[in-house]
C-alpha cells in the first residue's frame, strides 16, 4: 500500500502540482486500523495504534510550522501524516529526512534550471533569486522519493527502521 501511495503522489505532484485527500486521507484511516491489528496479543505485526497515532500527530507537529510559514502545501503535510499513520514513528522519521535531502537537491536542479532558462531568454530580472525562491516546487515527489528510499533501505537490510 505505501508503494502505491507514494507512486500515486509522485506523479500527481509531478504532473499538477496537487497531492489530492482521495488519496491520502483513506491510507491514514487504513494506518490506524493496522495499528489496531498490531496491538493483538500474538498479532503478525509489531509496533501498535499507539506508534501509528503517534507518527500521525508528530507528522502533522513537524509539518505545521512549514505550512503555516507557507514552505510547505498541505498536501505535503497530509502526506507525512499518511506515512506516519502507515508506518509507525520510525519509518516516518527516516522518510521525512531522506524526502528533505532529496528536496533540497530537487530544489537546487529546479533553481538552476529555471533560472539558466530565464537567462538564456534575455529576462534578466525574471532570473532573480528572489523570484526563483518565490516559485513552486512539488516537493511531494521529493517526499515520495524519501518514503521509497527509506523502505528499500529496510527491505535490503540496510537501515532498520522498525527498531531504533
Amino acid at each position: 500500500m505505501l508503494v502505491v501511495l507514494l507512486a500515486v503522489v509522485i506523479y500527481t505532484d509531478w504532473r499538477w502540482l496537487r497531492i489530492p485527500n482521495v488519496v491520502t486521507y483513506p491510507v491514514m484511516v487504513v494506518g490506524l486500523a493496522l495499528g489496531v491489528l498490531e496491538g493483538f496479543p500474538g498479532g503478525l505485526f509489531s509496533g501498535g495504534f499507539v506508534d501509528h497515532a503517534g507518527a500521525l500527530v508528530l507528522a502533522f507537529a513537524l509539518s505545521y510550522p512549514f505550512y503555516a510559514t507557507g514552505g510547505l502545501k498541505a498536501g505535503d503535510a497530509k502526506l507525512l501524516m499518511a506515512i506516519g499513520a502507515l508506518r509507525g514513528v520510525n519509518f516516518l522519521l527516516f522518510a521525512a529526512v531522506y524526502g528533505a535531502l532529496i528536496g533540497g537537491v530537487i530544489a537546487v536542479g529546479f533553481i538552476l534550471t529555471r533560472r539558466a532558462a530565464r537567462a538564456a531568454a534575455g529576462d534578466a530580472d525574471g532570473a532573480s533569486m528572489n523570484r526563483l525562491l518565490k516559485s513552486t516546487i512539488p516537493y511531494g515527489v521529493a517526499l515520495g522519493l524519501g518514503g521509497l528510499l527509506a523502505l528499500a533501505l529496510e527491505v535490503t537490510g540496510y537501515v532498520t527502521v522498525s527498531a531504533l
